[in-house]
């Protein structure tokens, strides 16, 4: 039994020592923090740079600020690829934006391009860079291939990069630990800078722009597909809403304050077109260039048609032009009637889409295609 406690306690022992020794402390090893405690020292990309807010880069050794002609990355030797589509197939309309991704060799960067223009383009050769994506590990063999703000690069350590960039105006530590430098661009307040502090990667983003005041690109035959479908369920609401009025437009009218706005729809024949001389709109009174067509249904009661519509900025032009005899399907809104001088009233319609003699005219500019 004494032999036996002897062996046990030697084997305790040795389990002791090779686990932390026997009486010491564990021992935790301290790892270096990753990246470099400076950034560019290269005096020819740190010339370059303004750090007056600018969003403005040094990319392989060439200066370029936001916005940017995408075109110009291409010409210096990137590939422009976006997502989901052909980018060669991507025709952008003025107000649109696509993400997509620009890769020369083994280097990449993900941008936002934009269509600032009146035209379609190709967003390799027309489109314009308003935000642009760089991230590289933190031990990257060319760690000046992208420098920007204060000469800072990916290859920066975490508090290095803090150090260089707090006391830039905007200068802001977000609740992610990362860094954002906020401007005020269009009335717009966002971040023109921003850098993800990774453990072993840096990410810094540039704009120069909202890109949230952008529409997302979608192929045509998309749009179209949207648009038939966003037509049809117009005239499906505004039928179905005429239907208890189909027989009586006057209960319209009288139940005008309780109504407001009630869905119309018809099918009859214009008479021609009236131009003031009324006494009033549901109350309002009218100017003498008022344009309204007055047109019969096939149950022989009349209405008026606005031929006016009213532009984004504020102006107002002609809807529609048409003549004494079209034959017309109206749908559309009424939400107004004529008073005549001698006490008529009739309901004015203000149109959405009319079918003029088998012509489908698509008024309402939220059911167009862009």
């Amino acid at each position: 039994m004494k032999k036996q406690w002897i062996v046990l306690l030697a084997k305790c022992g040795l389990v002791c020592s090779m686990l932390i020794g026997c009486g010491s402390k564990l021992q935790i090893p301290v790892l270096a923090a990753a990246g470099n405690d400076k950034g560019c020292t290269d005096e020819v990309i740190l010339s370059q740079l303004k750090n007056d807010g600018t969003p403005e880069f040094v990319l392989d050794g060439t200066y370029y600020t936001l916005p940017l002609e995408t075109s110009r990355l291409i010409q210096a030797g990137w590939s422009l690829e976006t997502e989901e589509y052909d980018a060669a197939e991507v025709s952008l309309q003025p107000g649109e934006r696509i993400y997509g991704e620009l890769s020369k060799n083994d280097q990449e960067m993900d941008v936002a391009i934009i269509n600032t223009g009146t035209k379609p383009c190709k967003p390799a050769e027309g489109g314009t860079v308003i935000e642009l994506e760089y991230s590289a590990d933190k031990d990257q063999q060319n760690p000046d291939f992208f420098v920007t703000l204060n000469g800072i690069n990916c290859a920066m350590s975490n508090v290095t990069l803090q150090k260089a960039l707090e006391g830039v105006d905007g200068y802001e530590l977000n609740s992610a630990g990362n860094i954002d430098i906020n401007r005020t661009v269009d009335d717009d307040e966002i971040a023109v800078y921003k850098v993800i502090l990774g453990d072993d990667y840096t990410a810094i983003t540039l704009a120069s722009d909202n890109i949230f005041e952008y529409r997302d690109y979608q192929p045509q035959e998309v749009k179209e597909q949207a648009s038939d479908e966003k037509i049809a369920a117009y005239k499906d609401t505004t039928k179905a809403e005429m239907e208890p009025y189909a027989q009586d437009f006057n209960a319209i009218i009288e139940g005008y304050e309780e109504n407001m706005v009630v869905g119309f729809y018809s099918e009859g024949t214009v008479w021609g077109e009236e131009v003031g001389e009324y006494k009033s709109i549901a109350g309002t009174p009218l100017a003498t260039d008022v344009s309204l067509y007055i047109a019969e249904d096939t149950t022989g009661q009349l209405y008026c048609i606005s031929n006016q519509l009213l532009n984004e900025d504020g102006t107002v032009s002609t809807a529609i032009e048409l003549e004494e005899g079209d034959q017309v399907k109206v749908w559309g809104y009424a939400s107004q009637y004529l008073e005549m001088q001698e006490g008529l009233k009739i309901v004015v319609v203000q149109p959405g889409i009319i079918e003029r003699n088998g012509e489908l005219v698509i008024l309402d500019q939220n059911l167009k295609v862009d």
